[in-house]
Order: structure tokens, then sequence, then C-alpha cells
């Protein structure tokens, strides 16, 4: 699904423990080739790569990946991506050593255990940091909570907000951060109120899609939260 022009959802059917979902990843056209926003769960390079065939693109022009965050179903085949492209890898700096695999992620429990395979960030991002794309500029936005380095991007020109799981879409509605997967729920709503802020008009997320909503409905979802 093209958001806007060089911009594509890539929506990924998978089945994760005892539940179906998709999963929705971003694939952005930049002068250097494409910048993918997350990449699925471990073993998900072949249903990463058909979903970038579908919209015509490779990912053999894969030159980045920037990762939102670290839970398995964002970055979890990070370290094949890399394997098979070489791509240059961005995220959040308190993201970081969960990543490189120096500490163990946020939401691995002795009951649910969760490990990603280690991989090296290249370039540690803290927020508003901007990328030149097809779409013009991209800016990573810190919208921390649902883990401690979790990061947006925004498209000024197109007032477009990739939120990732800082927003999510529930029946064709844009709704706030899931209070079951979001282990500092104060701060993840404090993001929100931040992302307020931004002239926006869609909203694409990474559970739940699309959705023609923007800064009059998050800032509703803040003020009554």
């Amino acid at each position: 699904m093209e958001l806007i022009d060089g911009v594509y959802g890539l929506p990924l059917d998978v089945s994760l423990g005892d539940r179906e979902m998709t999963l929705n990843p971003v694939a952005v056209e930049t002068p250097q080739g494409l910048l993918l926003l997350d990449v699925g769960l471990p073993d998900g390079l072949d249903d990463l790569a058909d979903a970038l065939d579908a919209e015509g693109l490779g990912l053999e022009n894969t030159w980045a990946v920037a990762i939102t965050h670290q839970d398995l179903d964002h970055a979890g085949c990070l370290a094949a991506v890399v394997e098979r492209t070489d791509a240059v890898v961005f995220a959040h700096e308190r993201d970081t050593p969960y990543l490189e695999g120096e500490t163990k992620l946020v939401k691995s429990s002795e009951e649910r255990p969760m490990e990603i395979a280690p991989t090296t960030v290249d370039v540690q991002v803290t927020g508003g940091e901007t990328f030149a794309t097809a779409a013009g500029p991209m800016r990573a936005v810190s919208t921390p909570g649902h883990s401690p380095g979790h990061t947006s991007y925004y498209f000024p020109d197109a007032e477009l907000l990739i939120s990732a799981d800082a927003l999510n879409v529930v029946d064709d509605e844009l709704v706030g951060p899931r209070e079951d997967a979001t282990p500092d729920l104060e701060t993840a709503w404090e993001s929100v109120e931040q992302l307020a802020e931004l002239d926006i008009k869609e909203t694409f997320c990474f559970h739940g899609g699309f959705v023609e909503a923007g800064t009059d409905r998050i800032e509703r979802l803040a003020a009554n939260r």
C-alpha cells in the first residue's frame, strides 16, 4: 500500500503463538535506496521480501533499517535483513543495548522468554534526526513508554505520522497505547501528548495500519485518557 509518494505500508500476515495478526512495517524510498521502518518477526525475512516484491520493490535495494523499538515483532528478523543486505541500522540510544544483546528484552520473562539475534546499531538516534526521502524530510520523534527508546517517524510535508506502537488502530479507529503491552503507560501517554503537537492528517500504525485521523483525534485521546 503506497501511503504517500515513495512510502509503502507492508502488511505481513503472521502467527504469534496462538494469535493471527497483521504487522505493518514500512518501506521508504530515499536517494540511497530503501529505508525500512521495522522488519517483523524472527524467521520473517521471506515474508518481508514478498511484501516488498508486491510493491515493486526489492529487499536487495535496502540500504538502512530504522527500528522503532526492540519488540520481537518489530526487530525479530533484523539480523537476517542485515546479513542479506548489509544495511545500516538506526535505533534509539535507549533501546540499543537490547538490540545488541547486552540487556534482556524489556518484555521477556521467565513465563514468556523472548530474544532476538543481537545486531549492531550503527547510528543511535535520540529524536529530531531527519532523513531525506522521496516524500520530503522524515523526522524521528522520540515517543518512549511502550519501550524505553520507542521512536515514531513523521513526514511534515505530507502530515503523515508513522506511529509504530505509540498509537494503534482498532476497528478502523485511532486509539492510544495498549495497556497490556506498555510497561510505562504514564510515559506513553506523555508521548501521545507530544504527538498531538504535530500537524498530522493521517496516521499509519504497526498494529491496525492506515487511518485518516491525526492531530484532532490525538488531542482528544490525550485529553480523555
